[in-house]
């Protein structure tokens, strides 16, 4: 029997196919949505689509980009800014 957690209609049993041939029912996994840039929108190529479990144990800093805004702003859009600021 799943856990209370699991029995929703999002997590519904889905029929498997394993390599040996047979059919097997197995429950969805759920994943991280990955981020997305605060100015443009566009999808961040961030590593957040591991599972909740693996991404609680490793730290904040080492899921972002080591750079201003990193995980924030694409880096296109960072780009963009730091050169209008300047050319100001």
């Amino acid at each position: 029997m799943p856990r209370p957690g699991q029995l929703t209609r999002g997590r519904a049993n889905r029929a498997v196919k394993t390599p040996g041939g047979r059919i097997v029912v197995h429950r969805r996994k759920v994943y991280k949505t990955g981020g997305v840039c605060a100015a443009t929108g566009v999808k961040m190529q961030l590593p957040r689509k591991s599972k909740q479990v693996l991404s609680r144990k490793s730290s904040r800093s080492s899921k972002r980009p080591n750079r201003p805004y990193g995980g924030v702003l694409s880096p296109r859009a960072l780009r963009r800014g730091v050169i209008s600021q300047t050319r100001e």
